[in-house]
């Protein structure tokens, strides 16, 4: 048991080193050192902690550690699935609008994860040529411009109309990115619009659950994710998922 707490305890902690130095210090790089630290503890000071674990208090919090572990995972099992099968539905085409979640710039360019979000945008979009693309994003803290704008630019750069590029640059949130894109395509399609939501293969099922809260008629399209920084991804939407149906709104 303390080398299956070791083995573990470690493997979690050196995950969140590695998702860290692969993209940036997040939830989803936090949480397996979150998880990986207190096993790790455990069975580096296993003796101590079987000693403790024998006292009244001490089974106390031993049951509660083995039911919280027990619990997240069950429900991360559970998420995977959703978010899994989510992910893999493909719209169907002729859509009047496609609505591209944004996600972190390096300096004024889109990331890794925004360039395959905008790259399967742009695939859809020429296949269509009558829809328009609403590009969301606001500027964060560490951000040089606006998401929509460096992504605006990034459609122009391949060819794409200008004319048929959006821009929702207020939002902070996938909630935020959500309404106002809604507002944004209320005003073209007073009728009500068809759209296609595109975002990272992870993050479409609790997309997808904002916007049909939002009243938004969208069917998902996902940009693939490197399978290094997946099971980060998942952790990360499984509390965000459950943050979100709990709170109604987590973005």
């Amino acid at each position: 048991m303390r080398i299956a707490l070791l083995v573990i305890g470690a493997l979690l902690v050196a995950d969140a080193a590695f998702a860290a130095c692969a993209g940036s210090w997040n939830l989803g790089a936090a949480l397996p050192a979150i998880l990986g630290l207190p096993l790790l503890a455990i069975g580096l000071f296993y003796e101590p902690m079987q000693a403790l674990f024998a006292t009244g208090a001490g089974r106390v919090l031993k049951w509660l550690l083995v039911g919280g572990y027990a619990a997240f995972f069950a429900v991360f099992a559970a998420a995977s699935v959703c978010i899994a099968s989510y992910s893999a539905r493909p719209p169907q085409p002729g859509a009047d609008a496609v609505i591209v979640l944004g996600c972190a710039l390096r300096g004024r360019e889109p990331s890794p994860a925004l360039a395959a979000r905008l790259d399967v945008a742009l695939d859809y979009l020429a296949e269509n040529p009558q829809a328009v693309v609403v590009v969301t994003g606001g500027r964060g803290a560490d951000e040089e411009i606006a998401e929509a704008q460096a992504m605006a630019g990034y459609l122009a750069r391949r060819g794409l109309d200008r004319g048929r590029i959006l821009l929702e640059d207020r939002s902070a949130s996938t909630q935020e990115n959500l309404e106002n894109a809604r507002e944004i395509l209320a005003q073209r399609f007073p009728a009500g619009a068809r759209t296609v939501l595109v975002t990272s293969d992870y993050h479409l099922f609790r997309a997808s659950l904002v916007a049909r809260r939002l009243g938004l008629r969208a069917e998902p399209l996902g940009s693939p994710t490197s399978p290094c920084l997946l099971f980060n991804c998942y952790l990360r939407e499984t509390v965000a998922i459950a943050g979100y149906l709990v709170l109604g709104r987590l973005g």
